[in-house]
């Protein structure tokens, strides 16, 4: 078997949510934050027949990637891959999937209060606007009776705190006034367009449309929804 370059990045993806993984038989592969506020899922094009866990998926790529073109298989007993190409390889163990951390299931939302588009440049503009600014706060704000909402940067225990803002004219969304709190640490997504659905049960979930990659995001508990 050999991995693609979209499934590598994929596992790059992954690693800076959580350091291990558990990869499953099939083509879904699932991970989760150790503190449970994202949790990711991407449909690649290999099939895997064996599931194993790795402890250090940062130090796995780093193995893949001593190779150009790397063979991986796994050997019957499932401890081990074998990475090799042509007369190089690598022995490479397994850790037990029972002493890692990973997803049982994905999530459904329980209801769904706003759902709207976040363009690729959007969410570049978000991350430079945070670090520009120094907060780590993007809020989903939507007034009483509005029809659109605002996407805003900035410390939400400060009310000085210098902001950044976003118009949303486009969106399906409860008449109920709201302000959806999360952290931009756990905007950790491969790049492209994505929809967007936020619950006020404080879960959201990110749907890329341009691979086959979504994931689930915890909100902060300083969000509101309702007078």
């Amino acid at each position: 078997m050999k991995l693609s370059n979209e499934t590598i990045g994929v596992l790059k993806n992954f690693a800076s949510i959580n350091s291990n993984i558990v990869i499953n038989t099939g083509s879904e592969v699932r991970t989760i934050s150790e503190a449970k506020s994202i949790l990711a899922k991407a449909t690649v094009t290999e099939s895997f027949d064996t599931s194993f866990g790795i402890y250090d998926l940062n130090e796995f790529l780093g193995v893949v990637g001593m190779f150009d073109d790397p063979e991986l298989n796994i050997p019957d007993d499932g401890l081990s891959i074998r990475i090799s190409q042509d007369r190089r390889a690598v022995k490479y163990f397994f850790s037990e999937p029972s002493i890692l951390t990973s997803p049982a299931k994905d999530i459904v939302l329980p209801s769904t209060e706003v759902a709207f588009k976040l363009t690729q440049e959007d969410m570049s503009t978000l991350r430079k606007a945070a670090a520009a600014l120094g907060v780590s706060d993007v809020t989903i704000v939507g007034a009483s009776g509005s029809s659109g909402m605002n996407i805003l940067v900035t410390d939400v225990k400060d009310s000085t705190s210098n902001s950044f803002n976003i118009d949303i004219d486009e969106c399906t969304r409860s008449e109920e006034p709201f302000k959806f709190v999360f952290n931009i640490g756990n905007f950790k997504f491969v790049g492209g367009d994505y929809e967007v659905s936020i619950s006020k049960r404080l879960i959201s979930h990110f749907k890329n449309l341009n691979v086959p990659i979504e994931y689930w995001v915890a909100l902060e508990k300083t969000s509101k929804f309702g007078e």
